[in-house]
Parts: C-alpha cells; sequence; structure tokens
C-alpha cells in the first residue's frame, strides 16, 4: 500500500517521543552509546554511518548556512571516514554532553526543511515495511479491519526498533487469549509486568503500566496488546520490559516509556 505522508510523520513523532525530549526532529544528543552524535527522531548518528547520508544529502551550502561556527566540521565528519567523523564530534562534547553551540548550531541544522525531507525520505522503506506488516494485521481481524494509522504506528516502532515479528503471527496472540481467557489475558501480561524487580527506570514504568492496563483492554485491541508481550519476549532478557512499555503504550494508546506518560489517543485515531 502507498503510506500516507500524514501517517509516516505521526509513526516517526511517536517512536521519535520514545527516544528523545522535546521537539524529536531536532534532537541531537552525544556519545553515550559510542555513536558520536545521534540526531532526529530515528537517532541517526556517526557510528554507523546513518546520518552521513542525510547530512550529505541536504548538500555542503545548507549545512554551512545553518551551522557558521560548526558547519564546515560537520561536512568534513561526514564526508570522512567514520574514525575521523566520530573524532570530530566527539571535540564538541565535554564527556558524552555537547557543548551549547554545537549542540544549538546542529539543532538549526536539524529543523531546516531540507533536513526534514531527508529524514522523510530515509524512512520511505520502512514505512512500506511497517505499513505492509499492519495491513496483514488488519486484514486477520474478524471480521477483517481496512488498514488502520493505530496499527501502522505499533509495527513501525517494531520495525525500526527491533526488526520484525520473529515469526509471530496472529495466531499466536489469539492461542494466548485463549489459553487464558479473553477476561484475563490483559492479567497475565500485566502480572509479568508488575513483577519486574525495581532497579531502573524502565522498571518503574513496567509497574506503572501494569496498574494502568490491568482490566482496561478493550476486546479489539487485546490481540495488538498480547502480540506486544509475545515479541517483547522474544528480545534479549535485558529490554524486555522496554520493550513491552513501549509497544503496550502504542497498542493501549497511552502508557508509561522512558519515565514518562503518553496518551496518544489523539494521535492515532
Amino acid at each position: 500500500m502507498t503510506v500516507p505522508q500524514k501517517w509516516v510523520e505521526t509513526a516517526l513523532a511517536i517512536t521519535g517521543d520514545f527516544e528523545t525530549f522535546g521537539d524529536p526532529w531536532t534532537a541531537v544528543s552525544g556519545d553515550f552509546d559510542q555513536m558520536g552524535i545521534s540526531c532526529g527522531p530515528l537517532q541517526w548518528n556517526i557510528g554507523q554511518g546513518s546520518l552521513q547520508k542525510l547530512v550529505t544529502g541536504c548538500g555542503q551550502a545548507q549545512v554551512l548556512a545553518s551551522m557558521p561556527q560548526h558547519g564546515a566540521e560537520l561536512w568534513r565528519a561526514c564526508t570522512g571516514s567514520i574514525a575521523e567523523g566520530l573524532t570530530i564530534v566527539r571535540g564538541w562534547q565535554v564527556g558524552t554532553k555537547l557543548r551549547p553551540v554545537p549542540e544549538s548550531e546542529m539543532r538549526a541544522f536539524l529543523g531546516t526543511p531540507a533536513m526534514r525531507q531527508q529524514m522523510l525520505a530515509r524512512v520511505a522503506g520502512v514505512a512500506e515495511d511497517a505499513a505492509a506488516k499492519a495491513a496483514a494485521w488488519d486484514a486477520g481481524a474478524t471480521p477483517p479491519v481496512a488498514p488502520k494509522l493505530h496499527t501502522f504506528c505499533w509495527f513501525f516502532d517494531l520495525v525500526t526498533q527491533s526488526g520484525g515479528l520473529k515469526g509471530l503471527t496472529r495466531a499466536d496472540a489469539t492461542a494466548f487469549i485463549g489459553q487464558h481467557g479473553a477476561a484475563r489475558a490483559d492479567d497475565a501480561v500485566c502480572d509479568w509486568l508488575d513483577n519486574r524487580p525495581l532497579a531502573s527506570g524502565h522498571d518503574r514504568d513496567a509497574k506503572r503500566n501494569a496498574a494502568l492496563w490491568r482490566n482496561t483492554v478493550p476486546a479489539e485491541l487485546l490481540p495488538l496488546f498480547v502480540l506486544s508481550y509475545l515479541r517483547a519476549n522474544l528480545s534479549l532478557p535485558q529490554w524486555r520490559h522496554v520493550a513491552l512499555n513501549r509497544r503496550g503504550t502504542i497498542a493501549m494508546q497511552q502508557g508509561w516509556v522512558n519515565g514518562e506518560l503518553f496518551d496518544l489517543r489523539a494521535k492515532v485515531a
């Protein structure tokens, strides 16, 4: 299916909001993950070579115009080797925190129409993959339903952050619901969340979500909610609770992620 631009922008905003604070389009963070700098709603970065393609796509003139003090350095960082690029952008930081001038210039550059178009263009293939998966999921409902923005946002977050379903299907969610009963399936998920050891912000979010979601899952959202749980349990153990916090929040259209309460109902309607 052709993915509506509004759908892509909405999905990017949701996934970006989970990853960043403030405007996700102009978000920039330092070298906390050894990637140099990470930018935008999908955290394109120097270390993986993903930011370079966006910057060079905008052209040198746009970079220099937006970043009068550090534009030439950013251009070198994005046209040389990854090692050179990392060295350059790490020189803008104290520890893993960007100094004020390079941070403000990067935000200005990321906020240009040219850079926004580059970001949207780079996610086109991902969006098509997510849309195909979402359409197949919605078509499998009883009765089948037309592709929905809500489902697309769930699969977009999955594809960009975790790759895919790892073999899971709607039949697996249906079997889980059948095993526990429609009235108790959400309790099985929330019991799992509620038993996370209280050791990090993600664990605290898990307990908050257990309280928020228990006995409130509408029948039409239950299969996607259960799929969120099943797929989270195929993640690495240390990421399972945050994976469920994210996908469960999209499935339920509200929830706690990274210490923040999100209400997505108006966005995915």
